[in-house]
């Protein structure tokens, strides 16, 4: 359980925050300011409502309000086409030609649109004016505003339209909805998680869970369009769930629904009477790198459900990561960034997103083989494995850290690193290494070679300036500042960063000597670069 101002939160063992709780004496003194502050904000909490709107947005508009409130056409044009050539970014869950159809329907006569119409469209609008924000150097102080009045659009349209009834398009749009919420969100926000639930429960009741072939009177065209909607909602369930650590709502055993097959909208309308077959995964198509993604998240499942088996078993699902990671398709395979260049950005940003989501599974499969009570040898390939996944993630967020910078590989494509999904993955990485520094300190039979140590050394302090820039942000992210400044015996701000080539906790003889250091550092760098480090 963790302590919040708010009351108490179960975490699951899988997320960073337990890891962090298991060295005894940061976990006593992050409690006593956790108190003090929950003493301090308890005031302010009582007048302050956060969440989704969903959940709390009063609705007084009326279908003429909404519409009247729909900017003139040729804006809402180029908010409409965003959002299709931002493919990759936004699910991939409305398809462009029948979606264009009803929109020049919805011009000759906007009144006659049905309210969750009307609220997929805000939502399209909202998540097309995000990305544009998202992508744009500007600070237009009229931008947050747009947002917020498109997020509150639809809120209305899917309140006004009694959206628990399940009608067409209601999942299309709360998806937008949800999507839209995560990336406004800066913590993991509890509420967040009620409205996928929400999204589930809607889902099963409408039989997405259920492949089309079952039912005879879907057509081939709706059948494809649910396979696509399905496999989004069983993403962002294992997404949420992990990120906050809790039990995903969605077993592998509940479902049969195919995954979608790799075509581009073209391929297919409401008139095909026989679905195509995929195209090649070697031709890049809307849904290419969610069929990607969808693979690697399925192994959460098992991986989940491993904690009382046979460690034989632990090892067979190892195996069967790494050849997932092998059968990735081709254009996502990860390539060292020397070779990258060439490469669009957004598909170099789809590289690392998989990276990060194998290397997190990796370690929720191994993560209670680092506990003193598994010292044996017999699990050496555990602890050397989620120790390994743990150095990836964090090589990788000094990629991101690097490449996201205005002259950078990444930069066009930066923000899509900002979402507190990825921040709860690079705060794993993090905590599984402070967690076996500590370890190595205070266990006679838990050892780290040079060189691993001298890598973990020069990550460690090469990740703390960053997350001090951030600390002034989320409560999660000043904790492990805290955290890495007990553990490498550091003050705060500058001084601390000054101090960190001399590392004078037990910890610098385990790695390195501080002259060492500063080398290292350039090396490492420049190891990552050219990818003798991530492979």
């Amino acid at each position: 359980m963790r302590l919040h101002s708010h009351g108490n939160n179960y975490v699951g063992s899988v997320h960073w925050a337990p890891v962090l709780d298991s060295i005894s004496e940061l976990r006593d003194h992050y409690e006593e300011e956790e108190e003090a502050r929950m003493l301090a904000t308890n005031d302010h909490m009582r007048h302050h409502v956060g969440g989704p709107r969903l959940l709390y947005e009063p609705v007084l508009a009326t279908k003429a309000d909404l519409v009247a409130s729909i900017p003139a056409r040729p804006v809402v044009d180029r908010m409409v086409a965003r959002y299709f050539n931002a493919r990759g970014v936004v699910p991939e869950i409305v398809h462009s030609g029948r979606f264009l159809q009803e929109y020049e329907r919805f011009w000759l006569e906007p009144a006659a649109a049905s309210y969750i119409w009307i609220g997929l469209l805000c939502s399209v609008m909202c998540l097309s004016t995000q990305y544009q924000q998202w992508i744009g150097d500007s600070a237009d102080p009229e931008t947050p505003v747009r947002v917020q009045l498109f997020q509150e659009q639809t809120v209305h349209c899917l309140v006004l339209g009694q959206y628990t009834r399940g009608v067409d398009y209601v999942l299309e749009t709360i998806i937008n909805y949800l999507v839209s919420e995560t990336f406004l969100s800066q913590d993991d926000d509890i509420g967040i998680w009620l409205v996928h639930g929400m999204l589930v429960q809607l889902a099963l009741s409408r039989g997405y869970h259920r492949d089309p072939r079952n039912f005879s009177k879907t057509s081939i065209f709706a059948g494809e369009m649910r396979r696509r909607v399905w496999a989004v909602i069983v993403q962002i369930d294992l997404r949420l769930s992990g990120q906050m650590a809790l039990p995903r709502l969605l077993k592998l055993q509940q479902y049969d629904t195919a995954e979608p097959r790799n075509l581009l909208d073209t391929d297919f309308n409401e008139d095909t009477v026989e679905l195509p077959p995929s195209r090649p995964e070697t031709e890049i198509t809307p849904v290419l790198y969610s069929l990607a993604k969808n693979r690697i998240d399925k192994m959460n499942g098992p991986v989940n459900d491993t904690q009382e088996h046979p460690y034989t078993e632990i090892m067979e699902l190892h195996h069967k990561l790494e050849k997932l990671g092998d059968s990735l398709p081709p254009v996502f395979k990860w390539q060292p960034l020397s070779q990258s260049f060439m490469v669009q950005p957004q598909i170099v940003m789809h590289r690392v997103l998989l990276q990060l989501s194998i290397q997190r599974t990796v370690i929720w499969l191994h993560r209670k083989y680092l506990a003193p009570s598994y010292t044996q040898a017999h699990y050496a390939s555990s602890r050397s494995a989620c120790i390994q996944a743990a150095i990836k993630i964090l090589e990788l967020q000094q990629i991101v850290e690097e490449e996201t910078q205005r002259d950078g590989l990444l930069y066009p494509v930066r923000w899509m690193f900002m979402s507190s999904r990825l921040r709860a993955v690079f705060l794993l990485g993090i905590s599984i290494l402070c967690y076996y520094v500590q370890l190595v300190k205070s266990s006679p039979d838990v050892s780290l070679d040079q060189d691993t140590g001298t890598l973990i050394h020069t990550l460690l302090c090469d990740t703390y300036p960053l997350w001090l820039r951030l600390s002034t942000v989320p409560r999660d992210v000043q904790r492990v500042v805290e955290h890495l400044r007990a553990l490498l015996g550091l003050t705060g701000g500058q001084e601390g960063v000054a101090r960190l080539a001399s590392f004078p906790t037990v910890v610098s003889s385990l790695f390195m000597t501080p002259q060492d250091a500063a080398e290292s550092l350039d090396q490492f760098r420049n190891q990552i670069y050219e990818g003798n480090r991530m492979k």
